[in-house]
């Protein structure tokens, strides 16, 4: 079966996954998860042969360095995310490899990924990236664990600072911040790790839906249905098993419009 191809984000934004070949270890102790984080770091702070200070390849907003797979939320700068993500596979694949004297692939072979349209897919994703660990049972609570982005939010003293946070605070305003990111989130509606190709159901599965339900002919017609109509079918959507990213790619329709239809009562 054909790949399918890599969906590109129109704001620049893409929710990143790497894991391990075979599902491996890719960490083994705190020196490996530092060696990770400083590779990020060379993302974002960058220089030239000479120490002069560069645009960055990408901007990170949050991330999640678990024992066997790597979740980042990321943005183009200068580079597109094939790049970032491969300079990053090739540098810790490279320090792996001669620190357990090893030879071969350490990745999957095609890092997963997802675009990112929306500030309310965006703050979802920040709050299910940090909670993976209380999710895997590894700590009870997100502050709790040493590997991922959610210090630097935290504001605590650390070695470096990898993550452009403000976008995230500054939506918040006032907030509580350990509380928002403490939030049941919906993992149906995000592109997994373990899953096989992320979804319950299968596109075609659900566009046979969308034809019979709506009497239309092709998914992107739903757009010119008024709203309330088009809200009614995109919740009968959610209740078949579809989930938000797909009905989305499938009818071109944003995931806040799509998720506000599926949550109202």
């Amino acid at each position: 079966m054909p790949r399918r191809s890599r969906q590109k984000s129109g704001t620049g934004i893409y929710h990143v996954m790497l894991r391990g070949i075979n599902k491996q270890d890719i960490f083994d102790d705190d020196e490996d998860f530092i060696r990770f984080q400083r590779i990020l770091l060379m993302l974002t702070e960058c220089y030239d042969e000479i120490g002069n200070p560069l645009p960055p390849r990408c901007s990170i907003y949050a991330y999640c360095l678990m024992s066997n797979h790597v979740h980042l939320l990321l943005r183009e700068r200068t580079e597109e995310i094939g790049e970032s993500i491969k300079r990053i596979g090739v540098a810790y694949a490279r320090y792996y490899n001669w620190k357990y004297k090893r030879n071969g692939y350490l990745f999957q072979d095609r890092f997963r990924s997802e675009a990112v349209e929306t500030i309310e897919y965006f703050m979802t994703l920040v709050r299910y990236i940090h909670q993976n660990p209380v999710k895997a049972g590894i700590v009870k609570d997100v502050s709790d664990y040493a590997w991922s982005s959610w210090h630097e939010y935290e504001g605590g003293a650390l070695p470096f600072h990898i993550c452009e946070t403000t976008a995230v605070v500054k939506r918040l305003g006032n907030q509580d911040l350990h509380e928002f990111v403490s939030m049941p989130v919906d993992g149906r509606d995000i592109l997994d790790i373990d899953s096989v190709n992320g979804d319950r159901i299968t596109d075609d599965e659900i566009k046979a839906k969308l034809i019979e339900i709506a009497g239309i002919v092709s998914p992107q017609e739903i757009q010119k249905l008024n709203k309330r109509e088009r809200n009614i079918i995109l919740k009968q959507l959610c209740e078949y098993g579809a989930n938000i990213r797909q009905i989305s790619r499938i009818t071109g329709i944003s995931y806040g419009i799509i998720y506000r239809a599926k949550t109202d009562h």
